[in-house]
C-alpha cells in the first residue's frame, strides 16, 4: 500500500510537472508570437510612416507650387496685352502650379540624352552678354494703377488708407477732391489700403498714394522707384527659394518689362504706366524676401536691349520642350530678339505634361455663343507652329463651322474652369480661366466629353522660369540664361 501510494504521488507529481511545462511552453509560444507580431506591426508602422512622410513631402512640394502661383495669380509670367479681356488664370499655378517649388526637377549630374547634351553646348556657346552703360537715369519713378479686390476693374466706388495713425475713407463726393486729386506721401510703414484685400490682406504700399476722381469713381495710383517696385514683383512672379542666377534673370527681364511699359504710355489717360494685375506684371502683397531683394540690387539699373532699344522682355513658368515667338499671337513676323529654342531643362517638371478633361457640354455652350447654330459635333487642331503650339482650331456645329485663331483665344475657349488639371507628377489643381497652354492634342468624345493632353504652363514666349531655375542650378549665370532665351541682345546698365 505504501509503495502504490508513493507511486501514485510520484506520477502526481510527474503530471503536475508536466502541466507546469506545458503551460510554460504555451505562454513562451504566446510570448513569441505576440513579440513577433508587436515587431512586425512596428516594421508596418515604420513603413508606413516612410511612405507618409514620402507622400506629404511630395504633396508639400506640389502643394508648393500649386501656393506659390496663387500669390502671383494663375500665371508667374507677364502675359501680353491681348489678355487683358479675360481676366485672372486661377492661381497658382503662382506659382497650383505657378509659383512652383522645385518638384521632380532635374538634378545636377543627371544622365542626359545626346540631344539635350547638344542643347545644353548651344546654351554654352555664346558668352554672357556684356553690360554696358545705357543712356537712361538710374531708377526712375514707376506708377502703378491698383486695381479692385477681384482685379475686375480699375475704378474704387470707395478707397480707405491707413498712414501714421490715421484711416481716412474717401468717395467721389469727399470735398477734399474739389481742387484735383488727393496725394498721400510717402510713409515710413507704408501706406495700408484697407478698401482692397490682396492674398495676405489688406496691401501696404511704399512710396506715394494719389487717389484721383475720375467718371464718376475713384483711382489709386501708387507711385516709387522702379527699384523697390522689383523688389516687390519679383518675388511675386518668381518663387524666392530658386537659385539666385534664375533669380537675377528674372530681375532683369522685369525691370526690362516694366520700363518698356512706361516708355509707351498705355495706361497714360489714367495717370500710370502699368497695373498690378498679371495683365503686366503681378504687384502683389508680398513682402520682399531676402533672395529677391538681393537679385534686384545686384542687377540695379540692368535692361535687355537690341541695338540700344528696349525688348518686350516676355517669360513664363514651364515649357512644352520648346520656346514660342510672338508669332503665336498673330505677328506677320517674329520680333528679332525672340527666338524658338529647344527646351528640355524644365521636362520633369509637374507641369512638363498634364491632362484635362472638359465637359462635352462646357464647350457646347461656348460655341453657341458664337452664334454658330446646333449641337457640337467635334473639334479639330488644324494648325501650330513650330514650336508645336496650337495657333487654330475648328469648331465643327450642327449647321456650319467656326475657327479660334491665336494662342489666347484658344486657351480662353478650352478654359478648365472647374475641372481637375492632372500634371505629370500626380499633382492636381483646379483649373481656371485659361488652358495652362496651348501645346495640346485634343481627343473628343461626342456628347461626353473633351479629353485634352499637352504641356507647358503659360504661353511659352521668353524664358521659362522654371528652366531658369535649372539651368542656374547647372551653372550658368543670368547672362548666359538669358541669351539662351533671346536672340541678339546685349544687357545695358543705366547711369
Amino acid at each position: 500500500m505504501i509503495l502504490l501510494a508513493l507511486l501514485l504521488g510520484w506520477m502526481a507529481l510527474l503530471n503536475k510537472a508536466a502541466a507546469l511545462n506545458i503551460a510554460q511552453k504555451a505562454a513562451y509560444i504566446k510570448e513569441e508570437e505576440e513579440r513577433q507580431q508587436a515587431e512586425r506591426q512596428e516594421e508596418q508602422q515604420a513603413e508606413t510612416q516612410d511612405k507618409e512622410q514620402t507622400r506629404q513631402q511630395e504633396e508639400r512640394q506640389a502643394g508648393t507650387q500649386e501656393e506659390c502661383q496663387a500669390k502671383q495669380q494663375e500665371e508667374r509670367q507677364a502675359e501680353t496685352p491681348e489678355e487683358q479681356q479675360a481676366g485672372q488664370e486661377n492661381t497658382q499655378q503662382e506659382k497650383a502650379g505657378l509659383e512652383t517649388e522645385k518638384s521632380g526637377s532635374e538634378q545636377v549630374g543627371q544622365p542626359q540624352t545626346a540631344g539635350q547634351e547638344a542643347e545644353k553646348e548651344d546654351a554654352k556657346e555664346g558668352s554672357s552678354p556684356t553690360v554696358k552703360t545705357w543712356d537712361r537715369k538710374a531708377n526712375p519713378d514707376i506708377r502703378v494703377l491698383l486695381m479692385d479686390t477681384d482685379y475686375q476693374t480699375f475704378y474704387h466706388p470707395s478707397v480707405t488708407v491707413s498712414y501714421g495713425g490715421n484711416t481716412v475713407t474717401y468717395t467721389p463726393e469727399s470735398p477734399e477732391f474739389d481742387n484735383g486729386p488727393v496725394t498721400i506721401p510717402a510713409q515710413e510703414d507704408g501706406i495700408e489700403i484697407s478698401s482692397i484685400r490682396r492674398q495676405d490682406g489688406a496691401p501696404v504700399y511704399q512710396g506715394s498714394m494719389e487717389i484721383r476722381r475720375q467718371d464718376g469713381a475713384l483711382l489709386l495710383i501708387n507711385r516709387l522707384p522702379l527699384e523697390t517696385y522689383l523688389e516687390a514683383v519679383v518675388p511675386s512672379e518668381m518663387p524666392s527659394s530658386y537659385e539666385m542666377e534664375a533669380l537675377k534673370a528674372q530681375a532683369v527681364c522685369a525691370r526690362t518689362y516694366a520700363w518698356k511699359q512706361m516708355e509707351e504710355g498705355r495706361l497714360q489717360e489714367y495717370g500710370a504706366d502699368v497695373d498690378d494685375s498679371v495683365n503686366y506684371q503681378v504687384y502683389g502683397n508680398i513682402s520682399p524676401q531676402d533672395s529677391t531683394t538681393r537679385a534686384v540690387r545686384e542687377t540695379e539699373g540692368e535692361v535687355i536691349c537690341q541695338n540700344g532699344e528696349l525688348i518686350e522682355a516676355y517669360y513664363f513658368s514651364t515649357s512644352a520642350g520648346a520656346t514660342s515667338t510672338d508669332e503665336i499671337w498673330g505677328a506677320e513676323e517674329a520680333a528679332s530678339y525672340l527666338k524658338s529654342v529647344s527646351c528640355t531643362f524644365d521636362a520633369e517638371e509637374p507641369w512638363g505634361k498634364w491632362s484635362v478633361e472638359i465637359p462635352w457640354s462646357s464647350v457646347e455652350q461656348r460655341a453657341q455663343s458664337h452664334e454658330a447654330g446646333g449641337a457640337l459635333k467635334g473639334l479639330e487642331a488644324i494648325k501650330k507652329n513650330q514650336s508645336g503650339a496650337v495657333i487654330s482650331l475648328r469648331v465643327v456645329m450642327e449647321e456650319a463651322s467656326f475657327e479660334v485663331s491665336e494662342e489666347y483665344a484658344i486657351r480662353e475657349f478650352l478654359s478648365p474652369k472647374d475641372c481637375t488639371i492632372t500634371g505629370q507628377n500626380g499633382m492636381e489643381v483646379q483649373g481656371g480661366q485659361l488652358l495652362p497652354s496651348a501645346y495640346f492634342t485634343i481627343n473628343c468624345i461626342p456628347g461626353e466629353t473633351v479629353c485634352i493632353e499637352g504641356g507647358g504652363y503659360g504661353h511659352g514666349v521668353g524664358m521659362s522660369q522654371t528652366a531658369a531655375d535649372q539651368m542656374a542650378k547647372e551653372g550658368y549665370t543670368y547672362g548666359e540664361i538669358l541669351d539662351y532665351f533671346f536672340k541678339d541682345i546685349e544687357i545695358l546698365k543705366a547711369r
